[in-house]
């Protein structure tokens, strides 16, 4: 019986497949030309060879990994072919998914700096009643160099875990800076969209807590501020606070730390 055979630039003109496609999966194993000429070595292709190479390309398109390729022309078996591609269907809608969510992903951090631009100049006070928030915090420092650190350890599963990139920053500060002009952090914390709080340690989760709250947003550059606003309105009230929380008005991923805004939050002692 005579068999037909084509040489590589054959099967690479018919299927479009370049030559040095062919010789990759040649040199892996997963496609080797059925017939060698006695006479000059020479590697033929076959009809069979064709038949695989189809197959190869199908799931190729479906961007099926090699290894599962290798298994699917092992196989012979178009229900345990179909089982598998099913198995690798789930792995491609987990796929989806996740780049869903990188897209989003992508276009909120474009957000974001609009989102801070918009809100810079909004530095009116308002008196707000504010819900309790689970955050993740590092420890209470007294060292300005540690502070990021120590959240960043407190964190570090949770943000491995986390399905988004969506977070947000924010200070406990000191209220002895204040009359000073001074933004001094004593303690970083991290809100996540979706915190697991399973993946944190107990004692790096902080409850900010529920009550009424002057809201403002401020510049800071260099570690200073103007808390006047803030003081004066105080003063003008009557009031006092206990604790103030500044976070980070957007997330930006270049260090911006010499000149930045975040919305205040001071809790009034009741």
């Amino acid at each position: 019986m005579e068999h037909t055979y084509y040489k590589i630039g054959e099967v690479s003109q018919v299927t479009g497949i370049s030559k040095d496609t062919l010789h990759f999966y040649n040199k892996i194993g997963l496609l080797v030309p059925d017939h060698i000429d006695p006479d000059n070595q020479y590697r033929y292709y076959s009809l069979r060879n064709l038949w695989q190479l189809d197959i190869i390309t199908t799931c190729r398109k479906l961007n099926i990994p090699l290894e599962t390729v290798r298994q699917i022309l092992a196989l012979r078996d178009n229900e345990e072919i179909a089982r598998l591609l099913m198995e690798y269907r789930q792995e491609a809608v987990r796929l989806s998914r996740y780049y869903q969510q990188v897209a989003e992903d992508i276009l909120w951090y474009g957000e974001e700096k609009e989102r801070i631009a918009r809100q810079k100049d909004r530095t009116a006070i308002q008196e707000k009643r504010l819900d309790e928030e689970i955050v993740i915090a590092g420890r209470f420092s007294r060292d300005a160099q540690s502070y990021h650190a120590s959240l960043q350890e407190a964190a570090k599963e949770a943000l491995r875990h986390a399905p988004s990139i969506r977070r947000k920053y924010g200070y406990i500060l000191d209220l002895d800076g204040l009359a000073r002009g001074k933004f001094i952090k004593r303690r970083e914390y991290l809100k996540l969209e979706h915190l697991e709080q399973a993946s944190v340690a107990p004692g790096a989760l902080y409850r900010i807590p529920a009550g009424k709250y002057v809201v403002f947003t401020l510049q800071i550059r260099n570690e200073e501020a103007d808390f006047s606003p803030l003081l004066d309105w105080l003063a003008e009230h009557d009031q006092e606070i206990e604790a103030v929380f500044a976070e980070e008005l957007g997330l930006q991923l270049f260090p911006y730390m010499d000149n930045y805004y975040c919305e205040v939050k001071a809790r009034i002692k009741t």
